[in-house]
């Protein structure tokens, strides 16, 4: 095996103690093809050769910047920006004439969505780095983009002529600009380290896979939480390419991959079937574009093709071909292997020739490409194309609206519904709920937003999630309905500030079941305002009339603050049309029903004072989410304190400390002692997903986990590939929240979905504020003993201890930042945590 790599990689990597030689532009490319000598080469340009360094996203960007200065070739967009001030560049490669049309053929090709084949070019686009330490796909947009602006071939000349090619280069600009970082910094100068444990290969946390907040862009297609990926959506959008070409890497003793999956558990019951035909087409092209430099590769064994959130799989469900690939990383310069030596420069040229036989590939199959798309936005006939889901709730708009302009923003169809309508108990009030059509032309992303599958055959091959609708996530109510007439067509959201606030010497009260009510409430506890909140139900008279007011309602009195009534006045209305919320002034304290003002249902909020631990062996996925909440929603302060730094923390100095997911074993028994006089002197310990198993372990808390079920009923899942106990696919299931309680103040249905991905079970006890229900399983699959243990188990415990109290999650309830129902029970904990009832 060694022998036949050394062949592969031709001579270029020799002895380990030799610095890895990069390649001239004339290894990438085959001899034949003829390059314009006014169009700088990226060596030329960069000043090093490729493969020699990790170039930096600024470099990429500069050099495209270049090309486009230099060819009527070219058109360069910036289709937006990161977190971090990173423009994010698209290089538009075509003929002139195509590049002088491009606004024409942009506007035609939105007459796919009414099931037209519009006589237009192919469009292809190139996707790289959307994980930022992935960086031969980078390196490898660099000579794509230079191949297709200066190779002088008429082949080359006649692909231009028929197709338009987007190359995105970083899709995750701030992850590789931190990887490509350390890679450089920990370089040597005169050598080069091959050992896997070599600090070039050991990268630090949190690593350069994700984005400014350690996200992982590649679940956010759908989900859209990230400026990102809202960009690459409206573009993608704007465009409705044929092909999206989406590079990796993985292991670095793997070798390469590309689709097809394994057919069996992979493929999309709302995805055609010729999609996947065309995914194997392709393949013969990869294979031929490998098999000719040597390179070794595999298909079918492994990676999920049915999750939309996914840069291949997105494509999928919007009318394109979505296609992975994935090369074994040097994840630096160059790295020893179970299949020999492999460098920069040999996965660069890998990640190139698979770039250029994908557009071979759609020339090839033009004709199928443009059927696919006109067989795809064919509006469904019969008892689907009548059935449509309603989602609505009659208190939280501001949620609602996310959801709906979620669903704008995948161009997806939107109706008003017209009509006040009750189904399976639940109302629906015109004006706050919403139509959506499931017979509408993309079927296949409504679909999967609104999924319920939970019956997959085969569990061994789910792999990497099961359950993908994101309707759950809102924690909105929706059903399914055949008989309601649509109203008009909403284009864009209403307004629902009214921006009138009026000021008064009594009080003010904010309704809680605003979500954005949460994000008020930081802002006034971080301008130090003394707010209270209703731990009972009451109604008072307003200018408008008697309102009800239910759990967590907002109480911002007049007198007590330390400013006067008219800056509290400036502050409440500058915030108000900050956040879009409506604050209602009120002029006495007695109520017509309920708990008056003065009464001591009334609860002072503690100004929370918040740290998450991050570093070393914590979840830098969880933290970010964290981190994201905090930064992005809620706009409040956040501590991030590194694991070796914990145990020198003041911890007086916090009121709050959050733990998520990861490896504690840094803190020692006097650390965790130190942790449990914390909460028993007033602190509120929050524990999410896994590490909530590590505070029961450690007796932070009385909580056990929930029993397994007999041996004969774990032996019924023997079939079942190998999964860890500790993990099974993403699924979501239903759990029931007790409405009374202050965790689950500003919820209005005690049914709440949530997501998990860790089998960790919780035995209920009377200390649970949330519990599984006995059929819980909504979207996605698990495991019959896994089923058992989790029915009736609890999802969220709260525990006093002394003056604090520690606060259990069984599963993340921030995952990937778009569960805005549990995510009000997580802000809850941070808000309320001090104020929850002993059990």
């Amino acid at each position: 095996m060694k022998n036949v790599f050394t062949i592969i990689v031709i001579s270029f990597v020799v002895l380990s103690t030799v610095h890895v030689r990069a390649e001239k532009t004339d290894y990438f490319f085959a001899p034949e093809i003829i390059f314009d000598s006014t169009i700088p080469t990226p060596e030329e340009f960069l000043g090093y050769e490729i493969g020699s360094r990790i170039t930096e996203h600024s470099r990429i960007n500069a050099y495209y910047e270049k090309l486009a200065e230099l060819s009527d070739r070219t058109s360069l967009i910036e289709i937006g920006q990161t977190h971090e001030k990173r423009k994010l560049y698209v290089l538009i490669v075509s003929s002139s004439e195509n590049i002088k049309n491009l606004d024409r053929y942009k506007e035609v090709r939105q007459r796919v969505r009414q099931g037209e084949k519009p006589d237009s070019p192919l469009i292809v686009f190139l996707g790289s780095a959307v994980h930022g330490n992935e960086i031969s796909s980078s390196e490898a947009a660099l000579l794509s983009a230079y191949y297709y602006v200066a190779a002088q071939n008429d082949f080359v000349k006649k692909q231009l002529e028929e197709g338009i090619y987007f190359i995105d280069p970083v899709r995750n600009p701030d992850g590789q600009e931190r990887f490509a970082s350390w890679v450089n910094s920990n370089t040597s100068v005169n050598t080069c380290n091959i050992s896997q444990f070599d600090r070039e290969h050991t990268e630090g946390w949190p690593r350069g896979r994700g984005n400014h907040y350690w996200f992982d862009l590649n679940r956010d297609w759908v989900n859209i939480v990230h400026p990102e990926s809202k960009a690459r959506v409206a573009f993608y959008q704007d465009w409705l390419p044929h092909v999206q070409a989406d590079h990796h890497e993985m292991g670095t003793n793997s070798t390469f991959f590309f689709e097809p999956t394994d057919p069996d558990g992979n493929e999309s019951r709302f995805v055609p079937q010729s999609t996947y035909q065309l995914n194997r087409l392709f393949a013969d092209h990869y294979a031929k574009a490998l098999d000719k430099i040597g390179s070794f590769y595999y298909t079918k064994e492994s990676y999920d093709n049915k999750n939309p959130n996914f840069g291949s799989t997105y494509p999928d469900y919007n009318g394109g071909v979505g296609i992975l690939f994935e090369q074994g990383s040097s994840r630096g310069l160059k790295q020893e292997s179970d299949n020999g030596i492999v460098t920069l420069p040999f996965t660069v040229r890998n990640q190139l020739v698979t770039s250029i036989a994908t557009v071979d590939a759609a020339i090839a199959h033009r004709e199928a490409l443009f059927d696919l798309q006109k067989e795809f936005f064919t509006p469904l006939r019969g008892r689907e194309a009548s059935k449509s889901y309603i989602i609505g709730d009659s208190y939280d708009l501001s949620r609602l609206h996310k959801f709906v302009q979620l669903l704008l923003d995948h161009r997806l169809e939107v109706y008003e519904n017209s009509n006040d309508v009750t189904i399976d108990s639940v109302k629906y009030e015109k004006g706050k709920s919403y139509l959506i059509p499931a017979g509408q032309a993309n079927s296949a992303l409504v679909g999967i937003i609104f999924d319920d599958i939970k019956d997959y055959e085969d569990a061994s091959k789910l792999g990497y999630g099961a359950g993908f609708s994101v309707a759950y996530s809102t924690g909105l109510s929706y059903n399914v309905t055949t008989s309601l007439s649509r109203g008009a067509r909403i284009q864009a959201l209403p307004q629902v500030y009214t921006g009138s606030l009026q000021p008064l010497e009594y009080a003010y009260l904010v309704d809680y079941r605003d979500s954005k009510s949460q994000q008020l409430l930081f802002r006034l506890l971080e301008e130090d305002i003394l707010v209270k909140s209703a731990f009972k139900p009451f109604s008072i008279s307003t200018d408008k009339g008697v309102k009800d007011f239910s759990y967590g309602s907002l109480l911002i009195p007049v007198k007590n603050q330390t400013i006067s009534s008219s800056e509290l006045y400036a502050i409440l209305k500058e915030l108000a049309e900050q956040e879009k919320i409506d604050i209602i002034p009120v002029s006495t304290g007695l109520n017509v029903k309920g708990v008056d003002l003065g009464s001591s249902a009334f609860k002072r909020i503690e100004k929370p004072k918040v740290l998450v631990v991050t570093g070393g062996d914590v979840s830098s996925l969880e933290a970010g989410e964290v981190w994201h909440l905090f930064d992005q929603q809620l706009k409040y302060p956040l501590v991030r304190v590194d694991f070796n730094v914990f145990g020198r923390v003041p911890l007086h100095e916090f009121n709050r400390i959050v733990f998520v997911s990861g490896n504690y074993s840094f803190l020692n028994e006097s650390d965790i002692d130190n942790v449990k006089n914390w909460v028993r002197n007033g602190g509120v310990l929050i524990t999410l997903n896994g590490a909530s198993r590590w505070a029961i372990t450690n007796k932070v808390v009385t909580a056990r986990f929930a029993e397994r079920p007999d041996t004969a009923a774990q032996k019924q899942d023997v079939n079942i590939r190998s999964r860890s106990f500790e993990r099974f696919a993403t699924s979501i299931f239903q759990t029931k929240i007790d409405l009374e309680h202050p965790l689950a103040f500003g919820l209005t249905s005690a049914k709440l979905p949530v997501v998990r991905e860790s089998a960790l079970f919780l035995a209920p006890s009377s200390n649970a504020v949330s519990v599984y229900t006995d059929d819980p399983l909504l979207n996605g699959y698990i495991s019959a003993e896994h089923l058992e243990r989790l029915k009736n188990s609890a999802s969220i415990l709260a525990y006093n201890s002394g003056r604090g109290s520690v606060i259990l999650f069984a599963e993340d309830p921030l995952f990937r930042g778009i569960w805005d129902g549990t995510s009000r029970t997580f802000v809850n904990a941070v808000l309320f945590g001090n104020n929850i009832s002993g059990r």
